[in-house]
Formats: structure tokens, sequence, C-alpha cells
């Protein structure tokens, strides 16, 4: 936020704490969209991290870890940290072609993170592979007296699911009916899930498609109602201030928490309850669900309608359920963008999620592929290349 452009945290969020005593090195902060509060990664303030699948024209990266994802997929970090309120992890990993695992809520400590929505925010990474995000996983999880939602959890052994070759066979997983997708969803993404279908099956997952018990747009609406009323309770006193420099879009969001009284947002609290119950209910039997990270890729940052152009419709469900989620690369489309493919599991099936999502990537190589950033190269090294003739003709002068 340019609102905080100097600001310095008193604190070192827990999650760093953890990293740093695992021997991992910190070498910055990205940027990402003002407050977590948005899908696109855009940041009219501070300026929108570049899709480096696209060096041509200024694609978006998703959001709101955009630049966690950027640095990742560019090659700039082995790995990174997000935060993931209705998709924030999930969509910028999807869009850049790597790997995004939103634990569930209160596996991972937030003290220390500023937070948009307190209901719903959970700290993960993203990384290029499966074993790398279970990696970081296990540094940063577990109980932390900062934060009390990390109390009562069980223990998770992402150890365990790291261990030898990643076995499937008789894994129950549903894929989301094909008719409950969005109208507007690219045919490229619904070829990638069928791939993907298909990849686990040959894995010996038993993947029978199934209509989710839930609407998926009432979902992604009241996920947004929860995320607004919080989002507003914790940020107002900057989201009023119209001489701050916020971004029109954050702002505009967040003003409509204002609206939601407390009534309304207690209601909200006790259907996302009753939800996530009948979720785990559903769940049963099922050992993950499957289905596209999103529905479109990358559009161009000048093509962005925030206002009218959907995008966090599948992974706002793992927010609002209460539920764990990996996106992982699952192919590209016609243009050479990246795909996502999502596996959603109940409450703390973290390891399961780790489990198919290593199986995947062991008979895939979607998570391999680079961007071309040669031409990026060239204008970075061009400067380098023209220094020494600039000092001769001075040194003559």
């Amino acid at each position: 936020s340019a609102t905080w452009r100097g600001r310095v945290a008193h604190d070192t969020a827990t999650a760093v704490e953890r990293l740093i005593a695992a021997g991992m090195i910190p070498l910055g902060k990205t940027h990402m969209v003002e407050f977590a509060f948005g899908a696109w990664g855009r940041n009219q303030p501070m300026g929108a991290p570049w899709n480096p699948w696209d060096t041509a024209t200024h694609r978006v990266a998703g959001g709101s870890s955009s630049g966690s994802a950027v640095a990742v997929a560019a090659g700039l970090v082995p790995a990174a940290i997000g935060s993931d309120t209705g998709g924030s992890i999930r969509i910028p990993a999807s869009l850049t072609g790597i790997t995004g695992l939103k634990p569930t809520y209160g596996l991972v400590s937030l003290a220390g993170v500023v937070p948009l929505a307190t209901t719903l925010d959970s700290l993960g990474p993203l990384t290029r592979t499966v074993e790398d995000a279970a990696l970081i996983t296990a540094a940063i999880a577990g109980p932390d007296s900062r934060d009390p939602a990390t109390l009562a959890i069980p223990r998770i052994d992402l150890d365990a699911a790291l261990a030898g070759e990643p076995d499937i066979r008789g894994m129950r997983i549903a894929a989301l009916a094909a008719d409950q997708f969005p109208s507007y969803i690219l045919p490229d993404v619904v070829r990638a899930r069928d791939e993907a279908v298909a990849v686990l099956r040959k894995l010996g997952a038993i993947v029978e498609e199934a209509r989710f018990p839930f609407d998926l747009d009432a979902v992604a609406t009241r996920n947004g109602r929860i995320i607004a009323a919080e989002a507003w309770a914790t940020h107002r006193a900057y989201i009023e201030d119209e001489t701050l420099p916020i971004d029109p879009w954050v702002r505009r969001r967040t003003l409509g928490g204002k609206a939601i009284s407390a009534a309304e947002y207690i209601d909200e609290l006790a259907q996302r309850n009753r939800a996530a119950a009948a979720f785990c209910a559903w769940m049963r039997g099922r050992d993950a669900l499957l289905t596209p990270t999103l529905p479109i890729t990358a559009l161009p940052l000048d093509d962005v309608d925030e206002a009218t152009s959907p995008l966090a419709i599948f992974t706002r469900l793992a927010n609002y359920l209460t539920a764990c989620a990996l996106s992982l690369p699952g192919g590209v489309s016609t243009e050479g963008l990246p795909i996502g493919v999502q596996l959603i599991g109940a409450p703390f099936t973290e390891a399961t999620l780790i489990r198919a999502g290593r199986a995947f990537q062991h008979a895939t190589d979607w998570h391999l592929r680079r961007p071309d950033l040669s031409a990026w190269e060239r204008e970075l090294e061009a400067p380098i290349r023209a220094t020494p003739s600039s000092s001769k003709s001075s040194a003559r002068a």
C-alpha cells in the first residue's frame, strides 16, 4: 500500500521466524494487491507485477499474492509465502504455472500477518513442486501461543506424505460435474481438467464425476460478504480517508462491508458453519474434490474489468468451507498460458492432497515448464554491454 510506504513492522511473523529457524533466507518483500483484497493482481497506487509467461504484453499474475507467484515462476526464488482468503495463493499459482497450497484455517499461525478477513485468512506456500510446498508448510505449521486458532489443531504428518514413491491406488476423488462449471469457462480449461482426470485414473485413483451439493455462485457471494465485513472492521480508518491513495477497487470492495449489519454478519457466520459441516459430511468416503483452479487464463492487464470479470468461482469454496486446497500446474492454453487444476480436501487432510499432488507431478511435466524470459534478459544486458563504450567516449572527451 502506498499509504504504508516506509512502514516498518514491530514484530516478525511467526511463519517467517520458523522459516529462518529452518535455515531459509528471506530475500525481500514482493508487490501484492493492496490489503490482499483482490484476485487479479492489480494495484493502481503501487503497480501490478507482470506475468512472466508473456514478456510482450503485460498480463495479470493474479492476486492477491501476485508478486510471490511471479518471483517463483520467474526463478528469482524457490519458494514464497502468500495469504489466501478466497484464492489468493491458488489464483496466482494457476496463472503463473506454479504450485500453491492453501492450508486449513488454523494450521499455520497468522501472528504478524496483516489481516484481510480474520475468520477466512490462511497462510501458505507458492513453490514449483508439491514436495517444496509440503516442506515449507511443515516448517511453518503448528501451534503458536500468539494465534489461539492454532492451539487445538490436530497434528499433520507431512513427512509421511513425502516418504517413498507416491501411491494413490484406490484413492477416491470426486471430479466436479461439468454441468456445474460457469458458462464463461474456457475450453482449454475444461480440456486440462479432463486430462487431469485421465492422469489420476491411470495412476490408480478412483475418479468419479459428482455434483457438488452447493451453488458455486452462492458460496462465492457469501464468502465475499464475510471478507468485506471483516476487511471493513480492520481497515476502515484507511478506507474512509479519501485523501489516502487507496486502490479504487480495494476501497469499493471494502466499503461494501460497511453496509453489512452485525446481525447479518453473525447470520453469515452461522450459515458458513452449517455449510462447512455439510461439506465434511459430503466428503466422507471421498479423499479429494477435483476442480479447475480458475475458469480462465491470464488476461492482459488493460482487459481486466473487476466489476464484471469473475475469477474466484472455484477457489472460494475452500475458504468458505474451512477446507484445504492445492493448485497444480495442469496444462497450457492455445496461447501458451498456464492452466491450473485444484484438489480440495476436508479440513486438515493436507497430507492426502500432497500424496495426490506428488503422484500427479511424477506423471506430468507441467510443473517443470518455465517461461521464456530471453526478451527481458536481452533488455537487461543491453545497458551492461553499452557501459564500456560509454566510458571510453567519456574518457576521450
